[in-house]
């Protein structure tokens, strides 16, 4: 995009425009009255002898010599006027926000905008953390310094002009706690508008015991749900699924309760988690517990399962799935399954009274639901 009133160094004193700073040397032929010297002030109005005040600013020397002489021939006779510059201005380009040394600089020519943040000795946060700017007059332009400054982009590192101002500020920030089942537990600042998945991305992500499903944001006493499940294995990007944050919101990832038990020709019995992410199956289940000991007998693999008050007991045809990959012999897993692999083709019915009653001390300590 090319920018609009190109400014041209004072050497080139044809296309040169003038502003603040600028002193200028007016000629009348025969009319020194009309003649003298003249600093450009501020407000970029010069009051000139025998025309009054005018505006300069981005005027060139030409420009102002025509108007000067139209103006004086309302009292002169073919009026002879020639406008030189005497003494040209500074040269600046101007560097505010967060860098560690803000303020005016002579601009070089050739000069672009990382000249410009090196000239100001660098940034004092992180290019990911800024928003950058070039304004020129009413233009203005945005400049992704992370591209620039740690890819080498050039697209966005504009080459300057006298008057240029490099704008650098940092992002709008919001600062938000990960709690529960994460991996990094804490505070953290993020930009605003940071949507829930990426502050639980920031924390490192969830831990293997997280009940994803029920997941919450606390907002100053309102809790408001976010289902980690819908929005990191379905890919759901709503608002429900992955809300906005807001400063202050407590991101609670809580423990998944929900278990099963494996006893019997296992290497490591006990009770285990069943994971939200995914579809949890008897051979997941097996694998959790340190697989099957060379003992175990697989033709039928036995599940107490729990229905209503009734105690139910399901044989897995289990070497079907191992021999054949029959899917239906390697079932999904529920919450408070009692799984039992046997040894030499007897079910010890001892071991599985055993794990029933484990299963119902774990249902009173709210280990299972």
């Amino acid at each position: 995009m090319a920018w609009r009133g190109d400014l041209h160094w004072p050497n080139s004193s044809e296309g040169y425009t003038l502003d603040t700073g600028d002193v200028l040397t007016v000629v009348v032929l025969r009319h020194e009255q009309f003649s003298g010297e003249f600093t450009v002030p501020p407000s970029g109005r010069v009051v000139f002898p025998g025309v009054g005040e005018l505006s300069v600013r981005g005027l060139t020397l030409n420009q102002l010599s025509e108007i000067l002489r139209e103006r004086l021939s309302q009292r002169l006779r073919n009026p002879e006027v020639f406008v030189s510059l005497k003494e040209a201005r500074p040269l600046l380009v101007f560097v505010e926000g967060q860098v560690n040394r803000p303020g005016a600089y002579p601009i070089r020519p050739g000069w672009r905008v990382a000249e410009a943040v090196a000239a100001a000795e660098g940034l004092k946060i992180l290019p990911e953390r800024t928003v950058a700017t070039l304004i020129r007059g009413e233009q203005t332009l945005p400049i992704d310094l992370p591209a620039l400054l740690h890819r080498g982009d050039q697209r966005t590192n504009y080459t300057l002009q006298p008057g240029d101002l490099l704008s650098i500020q940092q992002k709008p920030a919001i600062r938000v706690a990960v709690v529960g089942e994460v991996k990094k537990p804490g505070n953290y600042d993020l930009d605003a508008g940071t949507r829930a998945l990426q502050a639980v991305a920031v924390a490192e992500g969830v831990t293997e015991f997280a009940a994803l499903k029920r997941a919450f944001i606390d907002r100053q006493g309102e809790i408001i749900p976010f289902n980690l499940y819908r929005a990191t294995v379905q890919g759901d990007t709503s608002e429900s699924a992955n809300p906005a944050l807001q400063d202050g919101d407590v991101i609670v990832v809580p423990q998944n309760l929900q278990r099963f038990a494996i006893v019997g020709q296992v290497n490591r019995a006990g009770y285990y988690p069943i994971p939200e992410g995914k579809p949890f199956l008897l051979s997941d289940a097996i694998a959790s517990a340190g697989g099957m000991t060379p003992r175990a007998i697989t033709s039928t693999v036995t599940i107490l399962r729990m229905e209503g008050d009734t105690l139910q007991r399901l044989r897995v045809p289990y070497q079907q799935f191992l021999k054949r990959g029959n899917l239906a012999a390697n079932p999904a897993v529920q919450d408070g399954d009692v799984i039992y692999l046997a040894e030499a083709n007897r079910i010890d019915l001892s071991q599985i009274l055993s794990a029933v009653t484990i299963l119902n001390v774990a249902d009173r300590l709210g280990w299972v639901r």
